[in-house]
């Protein structure tokens, strides 16, 4: 009799268990290295294996970024999007009008590349009023960064995405532009384009800002909790 009380109090536990264990889906991005075409890299790992520590599995599509973030934002099948760089303004706990933000689980180095015959050198932002600097449409760089660009106090160079703003400052129409080090040392080496001009280029010593990486989970309770468990997991 105390044996199946031992056998039955395991199997009931074990059943609890696998109640609460939920499978999720996430929206994301292609961009290399931190997530690839097909959904993989490292965000998804970091992404995943913080799921899996909290007994859950994560499930992640790639879409286009601004589609990505309305589908976590207002479809209720995805629980969040990853990765982004904390914005108070989309923070729905501190009156932003978007998301919570999960603790964060990686970083992002962000500075600026320049070509190695150019004397673009900075330490403090108004240095860079002096330069014309290549930025990504719609990217957010760095709070006074881009304060001073939508106040036209630091010329801009604007590119669809990375791989044009260092073709642009190759080509002598930026004196730097503004990238991620790591997708910058990706695109080195995985794009044609890119690799043929990288040995004219060089990664700015002094970093813009070192951004946390983020998932947004949708604000609603159900996104709360699922939030604050994958925080407990990190």
């Amino acid at each position: 009799m105390r044996r199946l009380s031992v056998v039955s109090a395991a199997f009931f536990s074990l059943t609890a268990v696998t109640a609460s264990a939920e499978d999720y889906k996430l929206t994301t991005l292609e961009w290399p290295p931190y997530v690839m075409a097909d959904g993989s890299g490292a965000s998804t790992d970091a992404v995943k294996s913080a799921f899996e520590k909290a007994g859950s599995t994560a499930e992640v599509e790639v879409f286009p970024w601004n589609r990505a973030i309305n589908l976590a934002q207002k479809d209720a099948a995805w629980i969040g999007v990853y990765p982004e760089y904390y914005a108070e303004g989309s923070d729905a706990e501190k009156g932003g009008d978007r998301c919570l933000f999960s603790n964060s689980f990686g970083t992002s180095p962000v500075g600026f590349i320049q070509r190695k015959d150019n004397d673009f050198s900075w330490s403090s932002h108004d240095d860079l009023k002096s330069y014309t600097i290549g930025i990504v449409r719609g990217y957010q760089n760095e709070e006074q960064f881009d304060a001073m660009v939508a106040e036209g106090a630091i010329p801009v160079e604007e590119a669809d995405d990375d791989a044009q703003n260092i073709l642009k400052v190759a080509g002598k129409r930026s004196d730097a532009a503004v990238i991620d080090r790591l997708v910058f040392e990706h695109l080195a080496k995985a794009d044609d384009e890119v690799a043929a001009v990288a040995d004219q280029l060089v990664f700015n010593d002094k970093l813009l800002i070192e951004h946390g990486l983020h998932v947004c989970f949708e604000n609603t309770d159900a996104g709360r909790a699922v939030r604050d468990a994958f925080n407990s997991s990190l």
